[in-house]
């Protein structure tokens, strides 16, 4: 019967079938808290149990990174808002579903028709959600890859990303190939197949021992839970940054597996989200760093993981 259930959720995270995988509304999970990635060597990328924080030097000092997240948002065309239902207000270690409905409201037209936005939904299918299962790359998954990239350098965050980045000597080639490389290139996250990938793991959300690991992207979050794969348990912290989208921290279950605390923007552009992490990864990673957007301050947590002589994203969310 076991056997038979973990092959039944397999299939259903391959084919995202409608309904397939959501658990009961009354379901209690574990009280147990993911730990989040902490920097790893290519020979053995896992997830650790220690606290995110860290002592790294930083490459822009805190003012600088208020001033450029700041400025990041100052440029960004932005969406209209999703509405949200957050319902019950819960903990990570809580056992009881406190929210009878999804998360996610109505989401306007044009936010879902905005260019980045069409382009990250075409690559949220390309992934299997076990970090046990290799993963098939094939020409048609780069190509969309290489459209959402180009999209994303098109934009006047991404510009001035580029030109901050660039002043600093922080970069010296362009921010393009610097996207590809440490967002798309695939490793292997606790086991013997190439598996993983930061986008992947931080955008789109793995499965990994029993749990969720990393699904920090609101447009996956509301993907996945339209499909009903996604059973959303409740809120533990909302932060409003004044009408230029949200930071929610949740508790919800996908595809069977439990995730008691997780962290995800809402109603925040591609660009501008995996622009804030680019740059907290670049200049101050595996660490907290400090950020401010329309005057909220808060941190972003990025982890790395070495491969073959460079540093990629292991993990990136918002620390609130």
């Amino acid at each position: 019967m076991e056997g038979r259930l973990i092959c039944a959720l397999l299939l259903c995270a391959v084919a995202g079938t409608r309904g397939c995988g959501r658990s009961s509304t009354t379901t209690t999970i574990p009280p147990a808290v993911e730990p989040e990635i902490i920097a790893v060597t290519a020979a053995g990328p896992s997830e650790a149990g220690s606290r995110p924080g860290g002592s790294r030097v930083s490459l822009l000092t805190k003012a600088e990174l208020h001033t450029l997240s700041e400025e990041l948002l100052r440029v960004d065309t932005g969406v209209q808002q999703p509405t949200l239902n957050e319902q019950g207000k819960t903990s990570g270690a809580a056992t009881r579903d406190l929210a009878a409905n999804p998360l996610f409201g109505s989401v306007p037209a044009a936010t879902m028709d905005k260019e980045t936005v069409r382009l990250m939904q075409s690559l949220l299918d390309n992934y299997e959600p076990q970090v046990t299962s290799r993963e098939v790359y094939t020409n048609a998954e780069k190509s969309e890859e290489d459209q959402f990239l180009d999209a994303l350098m098109r934009t006047a965050v991404m510009q001035t990303l580029e030109r901050n980045l660039k002043r600093k000597n922080i970069i010296s080639g362009s921010l393009r190939t610097t996207l590809k490389d440490i967002w798309f290139t695939q490793y292997k996250r606790g086991g013997s197949r190439v598996s993983s990938s930061g986008f992947e793991h931080v955008f789109v959300g793995e499965l990994k021992g029993g749990k969720v690991a990393g699904l920090h992207n609101w447009q996956n979050f509301r993907k996945e839970e339209e499909e009903g794969d996604l059973d959303y348990k409740g809120y533990i912290r909302l932060v409003d940054l004044n009408g230029k989208g949200k930071i929610i921290k949740v508790r919800f279950v996908w595809l069977n597996q439990p995730k008691p605390v997780g962290s995800i923007f809402v109603g925040v552009t591609p660009e501008l989200e995996m622009a804030l992490y680019t740059a907290c990864f670049l200049a101050k990673p595996d660490s907290r760093c400090p950020v401010k957007l329309n005057n909220k301050e808060f941190n972003i947590q990025t982890w790395s993981i070495k491969l073959r002589g460079k540093s990629v994203i292991g993990s990136a969310y918002p620390d609130i």
